[in-house]
């Protein structure tokens, strides 16, 4: 075995500072230094100890697109790494844009969690920052700062302390939801939209879909639906326009086609939804979306491509490579 548990029989070169694979890529090595490239990209020099190896495992890597999925992972570590250098620089909002396009690939990205946590802060936002951070920790133990954890919590409470009473209730809910204590949050977010006039729109229906999102985890479909009609009233939203896509489409259904800022996840739902309703052309745009930035093969992907082989029936299009993906996946 090689580097990285890559087995031997991929190798097409190797010499003291240099090894090349059949499928494009090459590890260059210096002393205890490694960095990677397939193609035009290729990452920085990077220590022994660096989470990227783990990431790149053979183990790891979709066996179907090995070249494309390390060639992602190279793209988003080094939006990472841009988005350090944004942070170090103090360009916060800058550096929150590039860890969440990480974070869109992945949302379980332990360094660009703890990067945002610590971007955020740097905004002067620390309740927020705080559940960054305890997201980064969940997400990779070994992210733990103890010194960083304990300044957190002294600056949030500070923080939660200096809120307006109203602006308290909002938090207490969020808090509740967190934790699945969703009628709590409910009651919380009911207390803070008592008198919804002192809003500015665009908190007022952030608020009415957390409102919204309380009821669905209660499973009380109608009143959420309710709920987010008012949210997009208040201001037209994508997160609104797609959970009523998913409960109400006609309301909805012109909005829901285009373009919305969601997850990948939120991505998967849409183009069932889409492919439920006979959109089959505008599901499949969404599924290449959600392939050209997913290749772990995990339940998502399987799920993706087997909405895949079903659209592409609908659509009379050739399904041997779905199908043939199916098979070598197991």
């Amino acid at each position: 075995m090689t580097l990285l548990d890559i087995p031997d029989d991929y190798k097409t070169f190797e010499d003291e500072e240099k090894i090349t694979y059949e499928f494009n890529l090459t590890i260059f090595t210096n002393g205890d230094r490694i960095r990677f490239a397939v193609g035009e990209s290729a990452t920085s020099w990077m220590g022994p100890d660096d989470r990227f190896l783990e990431r790149i495992q053979f183990g790891r890597l979709n066996p179907c697109f090995l070249e494309s999925h390390i060639a992602k992972e190279i793209e988003i570590r080094n939006a990472l790494e841009r988005g350090l250098e944004l942070l170090d620089d103090e360009k916060y909002s800058k550096a929150i844009s590039e860890f969440d396009d990480v974070l869109y690939y992945d949302g379980q990205y332990g360094e660009a969690l703890l990067l945002k946590s610590k971007a955020i802060f740097g905004q002067g936002h620390f309740v927020k920052s705080l559940r960054h951070y305890k997201r980064a920790v969940k997400a990779d133990s070994s992210l733990k700062d103890v010194d960083y954890h304990r300044l957190l919590l002294k600056k949030s409470s500070e923080e939660r302390d200096g809120f307006p009473k109203i602006k308290k209730m909002i938090y207490a809910g969020d808090e509740f939801f967190s934790r699945g204590e969703y009628a709590k949050a409910l009651e919380s977010y009911d207390r803070a939209l008592a008198n919804p006039s002192q809003f500015k729109t665009k908190i007022l229906s952030k608020l009415l879909n957390k409102k919204a999102s309380a009821f669905l985890k209660l499973d009380i479909i109608d009143e959420a639906i309710l709920v987010f009609k008012q949210s997009l009233k208040v201001k037209p939203n994508d997160y609104a326009i797609f959970h009523l896509g998913l409960h109400d489409y006609e309301s909805v259904s012109d909005t829901f086609r285009r373009h919305l800022s969601i997850t990948k996840a939120q991505l998967l739902l849409k183009a069932q939804k889409l492919n439920d309703v006979g959109e089959y052309a505008l599901a499949m745009e969404c599924l290449d979306e959600f392939f050209e930035n997913h290749y772990r093969v995990d339940s998502d992907y399987r799920f993706a491509l087997n909405l895949k082989l079903e659209t592409s029936k609908r659509l009379g299009r050739d399904t041997s490579g779905v199908e043939s993906l199916l098979d070598r996946l197991g």
